[in-house]
């Protein structure tokens, strides 16, 4: 009995416990449905664009009185019987039953994954992009889910111009939108609330539902931090993520000073033209708008300048593949020159050398001959195969021995190149000399003749001279 009380009383205690959490969780949704209807004023809608507010599911909580736990506490105690009493059955169950059970067991598991994964589809179907916004950077990235269900895609990029109280971090819920919204002194088209005051919307307008009114001066700080709080955008941006992220869709805050994956585009400056251009956004689809002729115009423009610099850079181009071309074209004929240039030295060089290689295989050795007889001389000067030329010379040593040779003794010659060897001979009287240069009748012979036997020793040393 005491055991029952002491169970009880415990009961009880968690039940007080209980009911005071939820008597703080209703105090806080009543605060902040307070400030949520004191804020409600952000977004105010004229009655023809037929404002549409929708609110994201919120979960509740059930109370649960003392008697309620008693009575589940009582339940609780029968199930872990009966849980005890079906693991006594199995262990009576034959290894077939077992069998049959997990194999039930293993397919209730594969249908509860199954049926996980199509609630997952589903969610992603309802939520298909997750919105990033980088304050520092001012740039909006949008994400689409990868395969496994995460948002790591990146698909559009938005220049944005954020403010002082639009937030650093954290992650929201889109509550509502409105096709237009007024803000504080102005008006916004396509306004996503994000939480709070804090909207996505297009830059203001200085009248409601009028596309004349832009404030064309801020449109062209498209990109700097310019709104209170709100994130501006341009009208066809902020149109794009009203038609394409539903109610419930997550925005993330962050500040970095890198834009993001995409990079941050950039908006047209504006206020340069003329009226009415300068008062609308260029982005915006209306077909009244006048930029979808003065886009059109400067597209043409556009395209006009970019192919006169397709050409210019195909011309240059060309020129230079064709200078590039000539400078191959030359750099190959002097490559061919220089090796036809050294082809030539190469077979010049081996021509003389194959000459002197074979002149060597010519040459001999031409002996020392002075000392020997004319006999003698002749016999060795022939055998190595020299031309011999024999002159005599009157002296009065070694008579009848060679006493000079036209080349030197040891130097090399080609065969049948011509040798002079000198002959010494004794000297004649004067008398006979003188006899011997005259004739029968007296007279001096033939100069020439008187001369040859004086020149011998001149022409030996003029033939060693030319041999040498």
């Amino acid at each position: 009995m005491d055991e029952k009380n002491k169970v009880k009383q415990i009961s009880i205690a968690v039940a007080i416990c209980i009911i005071t959490l939820a008597a703080l969780g209703a105090a806080s949704v009543g605060i902040y449905k307070y400030f949520y209807n004191n804020n409600k004023e952000v977004i105010e809608t004229n009655a023809e664009n037929n404002f549409e507010e929708k609110n994201v599911e919120e979960e509740t909580i059930e109370l649960i009185d003392p008697e309620t736990l008693e009575e589940e506490e009582l339940l609780d105690e029968e199930t872990q019987e009966e849980t005890e009493k079906n693991e006594e059955t199995e262990k009576e169950l034959s290894a077939e039953e077992k069998k049959q059970r997990e194999e039930e067991e293993k397919k209730k598991q594969e249908e509860a994954k199954k049926k996980k994964q199509e609630e997952e589809k589903k969610r992603a179907q309802a939520y298909p992009y997750w919105i990033k916004v980088n304050y520092s950077a001012n740039t909006v990235t949008i994400y689409k889910k990868d395969d496994n269900g995460n948002y790591t895609i990146p698909v559009k990029a938005m220049v944005c111009s954020t403010g002082a109280s639009t937030p650093r971090s954290g992650v929201y819920r889109t509550p509502q939108k409105a096709r237009w919204g007024s803000l504080i002194g102005s008006y916004g088209q396509y306004c996503t609330r994000v939480t709070g005051q804090i909207l996505f919307h297009s830059v203001p307008y200085l009248k409601n539902g009028d596309k004349t009114s832009l404030e064309y001066w801020e449109y062209d700080r498209l990109g700097e931090t310019r709104s209170l709080g709100c994130i501006r955008l341009t009208v066809i941006d902020a149109k794009w993520l009203f038609d394409n992220c539903p109610l419930g869709t997550s925005v993330e805050f962050y500040s970095s000073s890198n834009p993001g994956p995409l990079g941050k585009p950039s908006a047209k400056k504006i206020s340069g033209y003329a009226s009415p251009l300068k008062n609308w956004d260029p982005t915006d689809p209306d077909p009244n708008n006048p930029w979808h002729n003065q886009n059109a115009k400067e597209k043409a423009e556009e395209e006009a300048r970019k192919q006169e610099e397709r050409v210019a850079k195909e011309k240059a181009a060309k020129e230079e593949a064709e200078r590039r071309a000539a400078e191959e074209r030359a750099a190959r004929e002097k490559a061919e020159r220089e090796k036809a240039e050294r082809e030539e030295a190469a077979r010049k060089e081996a021509e003389e050398k194959a000459k002197k290689e074979e002149e060597e295989k010519n040459n001999v050795v031409v002996p020392n001959v002075v000392g020997l007889t004319e006999v003698e001389a002749k016999k060795q000067l022939k055998a190595k195969g020299f031309t011999v030329i024999v002159k005599a010379e009157n002296s009065d040593k070694n008579i009848g021995k060679i006493i000079k040779q036209s080349l030197p003794a040891q130097s090399k010659y080609p065969k049948g190149t011509a040798i002079t060897i000198v002959l010494s001979k004794e000297k004649e009287n004067t008398e006979n000399i003188k006899e011997n240069n005259t004739n029968d009748d007296g007279k001096v012979k033939d100069e020439k003749d008187t001369k040859t036997t004086e020149s011998s020793s001149e022409e030996i040393k003029n033939e060693n001279n030319k041999s040498n």
